[in-house]
């Protein structure tokens, strides 16, 4: 892409994108004559543009006589002009004592993961002034680990799904035969057999044709449960409300000036109240390291006014999402690195708190 433009382009097109993402005011010769320390004519620069506005960088807004950069110009700042991480200190242990706070208040992973999130969504939207998003872990696709049976009275038996990612989760089944733990064994042992090494989402669709027949080689009180299992156990592996969309900074986004007189505003209320339109996009965004769409790069007609900047982070290898949602005129060398140091602080802060809690158990 540096073939594209000259240094003196180069120079011309990074002061007009800062200054449009400073100001929100569009640039004008005479403003980079004035600034930028080039040996230059106002005619020369307006030549400059204009060569850059042919290219598809810059774009001329019909009430201004300057320029303002294009999706394409944004693009360009993005890949080829922005520069190091732009973080400051200040922020980095802000984050960090965000999530320090959070991870001493949970006990176990699966019931800390929600507030971690939130409370990172939170920190990204108070540090960026955007709106923070973040997709949960997608349990679905987690190993699993073992089943295990406990009784709680002569008619209650606690069954605990454990996933090779560290997710626990428990059901309360109501029988009607009491069972010894010695049936509890058999029918766990037979149980974990036929799961083992299947995701979630694997289990959940095939589970009556994987463990139907255990019917015909178990005792008849053995049989009863495992038919209240198959009746219930349903609910062990239902995890699609799990995968949650967490965001905060709402009133980030509609105070917006871009935002006040379009309805782009209203485009990205709906999804959040939607959701599943969000989720789904988020999903897709599995690609190592920072991922940033501008404008029309991004796949729906809703989002072309947009920027969203996001990165993967995952739990014992099962993957999140984190990100920003926001205009299009957003500091990217500060929102860049955020996104990619907040990513590294849940990888760090989910994984030690599993971790940890494995230990307890």
């Amino acid at each position: 892409m540096s073939t594209l433009c000259t240094d003196r382009e180069r120079q011309i097109l990074q002061y007009i994108v800062q200054y449009f993402i400073d100001t929100g005011s569009p640039v004008g010769s005479r403003s980079i004559s004035k600034s930028l320390p080039l040996d230059l004519s106002a005619a020369t620069i307006r030549n400059i543009m204009a060569d850059l506005e042919d290219k598809g960088l810059l774009q001329h807004p019909h009430t201004s006589a300057g320029r303002i950069p294009t999706d394409k110009g944004y693009r360009w700042y993005v890949d080829d002009l922005v520069g190091e991480d732009s973080l400051s200190t200040g922020e980095r242990v802000f984050l960090k004592q965000h999530l320090s706070e959070v991870r001493q208040k949970i006990t176990r992973i699966s019931d800390g993961i929600d507030e971690i999130l939130f409370h990172s969504s939170k920190a990204l939207a108070r540090i960026s002034n955007e709106l923070g998003i973040i997709l949960s872990p997608q349990f679905n696709s987690c190993v699993f680990d073992k089943l295990s049976l406990n009784n709680l009275s002569s008619e209650r038996v606690l069954v605990e799904l454990n996933l090779r990612s560290g997710v626990i989760k428990s059901l309360v089944l109501e029988i009607s035969a009491s069972l010894d733990s010695d049936e509890l064994r058999a029918i766990q042992r037979a149980l974990n057999e036929r799961l083992g090494g299947l995701t979630v989402s694997e289990i959940r669709k095939t589970l009556s044709d994987r463990v139907g027949d255990l019917r015909y080689r178990l005792e008849d009180r053995e049989e009863k449960f495992l038919k209240v299992f198959l009746s219930e156990g349903h609910r062990l592996f239902d995890f699609e409300d799990n995968t949650k969309l967490t965001f905060a900074g709402t009133n980030n986004i509609l105070t917006k000036p871009e935002f006040q007189l379009s309805t782009d505003a209203y485009s990205i209320i709906e999804m959040l109240e939607e959701k599943q339109k969000l989720v789904q996009l988020l999903s897709a965004r599995s690609t190592p390291g920072v991922s940033v769409t501008i404008g029309e790069e991004n796949d729906s007609a809703d989002l072309n006014g947009l920027t969203i900047i996001t990165a993967p982070y995952s739990v014992a290898g099962v993957g999140g999402t984190v990100g920003i949602l926001g205009p299009k005129r957003m500091p990217y060398a500060k929102i860049i690195p955020l996104v990619r140091h907040t990513a590294r602080l849940l990888n760090e802060t989910l994984n030690e708190t599993l971790y940890e809690t494995q230990n307890e158990n």
